[in-house]
């Protein structure tokens, strides 16, 4: 070990005499040089058998990173900040003029790998630390990527670009091979499979990303990106899951209703899939909503509509049911209680902006009963909903003061409505017209002055006025039954007369 670290003492002296000479002419030899002795140290450092050597090989390679970097900064200026306090300096394309910037990316990268090596060695024991391995692999394969991008510029020539990707790939792959199982559900499964370890390192940091970006068009990138890569891991455990399949078929004793460990890794992957076009969608339909609500700048150019808004919620309810039928979560009833909850949540605004998108083609009475379903929706206790009741009991009395106001409401009034008639007001309340002329100066409300009608007399009158109603005479017809005589009196006995 003391001539490991006299020979680790010499070349820390011989790149400090490299470091205080840029190079001006950007062939980057020191890079490349750089990049060789940090994998040489490394590759013979961990040939040595014992862990415990290994771990203290690993410990002397992050050292020397650590020095290098040191003088670096302080050869370049580059330096983060004082003792008291830390600002963080990003190296920018137009820097590379110097390749010792170069060197800076490719030392931090280095040492965080060398880092987490002897994390690796140390979690054997202390498994808390694995946690730490994964956070410091994860920052090796962010330093390379920035290596790479940097890498890019015209000002880089060939050889450095190829030995600058032959390192990220490197450092991808021994990030991947740390990666053994990931835990789902309740239940941990293997990764064998080079592509899906890869992709699922690299979740979290594609996340992040995506949390962090403020610009809709770079998140709808990311999101794109991000589904790429995840159909392609599982394509590539498709065709593992078609191997296996044939070898259950051979095997006579194999329980096919279990869900394999490559099955459940296979719905976990595609889990996160329709996951991630659910929140894409959502991310639109956010925007969408925001442009719907601004007032159209120029009339000639079409804007958002409800329409618009109805389709990806669609989608986002295609995908919810996909997520219910993945394979082996049949059973999980946690897991469909929840699918079951975010399907109503987005049911409810899909039905919203149907209700909206019947409000602009005046239908009112169609709108007033999908608002009605929405807040049926709302009911069931949803999360994140309080926000659309709200907003739907508004909508409702500006939709009822619309369907009053509206003018052009008159011409969809059948003709049998519009009729004129002479009959006033109070003798037709049970019968609904549109007569323009009871708001005019003359409305015909009663009919005045109004019509004589007979009513029945009482008794009592007849009792009052008894004594003084005077009779009519009789006289003349008693004088005519008087003028008979004897003949008459004959006639009238005998009946000839009557």
């Amino acid at each position: 070990m003391a001539a490991d670290k006299q020979n680790d003492a010499k070349l820390s002296s011989m790149d400090e005499n490299k470091e205080n000479s840029p190079d001006g002419g950007l062939g980057l030899e020191s890079i490349l040089h750089s990049i060789r002795r940090v994998a040489v140290v490394l590759s013979l450092l961990q040939r040595i058998g014992q862990a415990q050597e290994l771990t203290t090989a690993c410990s002397l390679a992050r050292g020397y990173c650590s020095r290098r970097l040191r003088r670096l900064r302080k050869t370049l200026g580059f330096r983060m900040g004082n003792r008291h306090k830390f600002i963080g300096k990003k190296i920018t394309v137009e820097m590379i003029s110097d390749s010792r910037y170069l060197l800076l990316v490719l030392m931090e990268a280095e040492r965080a790998w060398s880092y987490a090596m002897q994390l690796k060695q140390e979690a054997n024991t202390e498994p808390r630390k694995r946690f730490h391995l994964l956070a410091r692999l994860r920052k090796a394969a962010k330093h390379s990527e920035k290596l790479e991008k940097l890498c890019e510029s015209p000002r880089v020539d060939a050889k450095t670009k190829l030995e600058a990707q032959a390192l990220i790939t490197q450092a991808r792959t021994k990030q991947a091979a740390t990666m053994s199982e990931v835990e789902w559900r309740g239940r941990s499964v293997p990764v064998k499979i080079d592509k899906a370890r890869i992709f699922l390192l690299g979740l979290a940091d594609n996340e992040a990303a995506i949390a962090q970006t403020a610009n809709e068009e770079t998140k709808e990138h990311l999101y794109e990106t991000l589904l790429a890569e995840c159909r392609d891991t599982i394509q590539a455990v498709r065709e593992d899951l078609k191997s296996e399949a044939k070898q259950r078929e051979r095997g006579s004793d194999a329980d096919s209703s279990k869900v394999s460990n490559l099955q459940f890794l296979h719905s976990y992957l595609t889990y996160i899939k329709l996951c991630t076009l659910v929140k894409r969608n959502e991310s639109m339909a956010h925007t969408l909503q925001a442009k719907l609500k601004e007032p159209e700048a120029d009339e000639n150019k079409r804007g958002p509509r409800p329409q618009d808004l109805i389709r990806l919620y669609d989608i986002i309810l295609q995908s919810l049911a996909e997520l219910a039928t993945l394979q082996g979560l049949e059973d999980d009833h946690t897991f469909q209680k929840e699918v079951s909850l975010k399907t109503l949540v987005y049911k409810a605004y899909r039905c919203f902006f149907i209700a909206q998108s019947y409000v602009l083609v005046k239908k009112w009475s169609e709108a007033l009963v999908l608002y009605e379903r929405v807040l049926k929706y709302a009911k069931e206790d949803l999360p994140d909903v309080q926000e659309l009741i709200a907003e739907v009991n508004a909508e409702k009395y500006s939709l009822q003061a619309a369907a009053i106001l509206d003018t052009d409401e008159t011409a969809e009034v059948p003709s049998q409505q519009q009729v004129k008639d002479n009959t006033p007001l109070c003798q037709r309340l049970e019968t609904f017209r549109l007569d323009p002329a009871l708001v005019g100066k003359r409305p015909n409300l009663v009919q005045f002055p109004p019509d004589f009608q007979p009513i029945p007399c009482k008794p009592l009158f007849f009792d009052l006025a008894l004594n003084h109603v005077a009779f009519p005479p009789l006289d003349d017809k008693v004088e005519q039954k008087g003028k008979g005589g004897l003949t008459g009196y004959i006639k009238g006995i005998f009946g000839f007369g009557s």
